[in-house]
């Protein structure tokens, strides 16, 4: 078929949409919010460094994008080659 984009990967898909799914300890759905960011990367960036208690989904729309493990306001961040 030929005619409008269907597909995230054309040229123009819009206005991304993030959004942080904080989860439970039974890895359900505790709460979500809009992240503000440009980016898939940015997104990303701004997801890894979040306080979250039992770990956060990042997605863009419907696309899935990373998991990030639980990590406390206190705890300091972990990232490559820290120990």
């Amino acid at each position: 078929m030929s005619g409008s984009p269907t597909s995230i990967d054309e040229a123009d898909p819009g206005p991304r949409v993030y959004r942080i799914f904080s989860l439970n300890h039974d890895g359900t759905v505790e709460s979500t919010r809009i992240l503000d960011a440009g980016t898939d990367d940015e997104a990303k960036a701004l997801a890894s460094g979040l306080p979250n208690g039992h770990g956060i989904d990042l997605w863009e729309r419907a696309r899935y994008l990373a998991s990030y493990p639980p990590q406390s306001a206190t705890a300091p961040r972990r990232g490559p080659g820290v120990p």
